[in-house]
């Protein structure tokens, strides 16, 4: 019989037949994976704690002919700083679903496993949409996606006068003017100026940054939109965050 470890996160939860889940995990060494937990809804089932979303354990796992089945989890943390808190559970939600739309299965990303890691015990202390969005932008420069936020890359201007979008077909930020028919969210200079701090900063004093609501919308927003533009895929934990933080 064919087993193998893994040493991952769980990334994504669904049901599965009538008391298992299929989960989506993203390991250390293997990259995102399809696995199914035998018997996981279950209320008395082992695995039931170490088979939640966001939780960091050492899967034995089985390989079969169509689908992987879990046969042991060792949990390690399970985050019950992000489970306890509104906030912190939209932000990760929407980080756990960026990172799967943004990466394909069985291709290893060990840097971009330490990040999401990192980032996860980071919610702890942090404004968690700051963290939503600093990881976003990391995630996307690790993976050779990160838009270019200079200037417009049809006029090549930076004015603080203008209002700018975040263009998935360009790959970077379009002025107003530039971006002629095609539909954006606007990012002002305080916006990106603070992007590009999220992109410098050192992980420990990414609390230190601030900002008001109005750039949290846009940076948040401008992220949204650019992210399914260049995966292809519609974000909803990103869209459901943003329509919960406005009621």
């Amino acid at each position: 019989m064919a087993f193998y470890h893994a040493d991952a996160i769980v990334i994504r939860t669904r049901e599965y037949g009538e008391a298992d889940k299929l989960l989506t995990l993203f390991a250390r060494e293997k990259g995102k994976l399809e696995v199914i937990a035998k018997g996981a809804r279950k209320p008395a089932s082992k695995q039931r704690g170490g088979t939640q979303l966001f939780t960091y354990a050492d899967f034995l796992i089985y390989k079969g002919k169509t689908l992987d089945l879990i046969n042991q989890v060792h949990p390690k943390e399970s985050f019950g700083h992000i489970w306890k808190d509104f906030d912190r559970n939209i932000a990760g939600t929407a980080m756990a679903e960026l990172l799967d739309a943004a990466t394909i299965r069985e291709q290893p990303e060990p840097q971009v496993f330490v990040l999401f890691l990192s980032f996860l015990f980071l919610l702890e202390g942090i404004d968690p949409y700051l963290a939503q969005a600093a990881f976003s932008l990391r995630l996307m420069r690790l993976l050779g996606y990160l838009p270019d936020i200079g200037a417009c890359l049809d006029c090549g201007e930076s004015s603080p006068e203008k209002q700018y979008v975040l263009d998935a077909e360009t790959g970077g930020i379009l002025c107003l003017p530039c971006l002629g028919t095609r539909q954006g969210s606007g990012l002002g200079a305080g916006s990106l100026a603070l992007m590009r701090q999220l992109l410098k900063t050192d992980l420990e004093k990414l609390d230190r940054l601030r900002w008001n609501s109005k750039m949290k919308e846009e940076v948040l927003q401008g992220l949204c939109f650019y992210c399914e533009g260049r995966f292809g895929r519609r974000l909803k934990a990103w869209r459901q965050g943003r329509q919960l933080r406005n009621d």
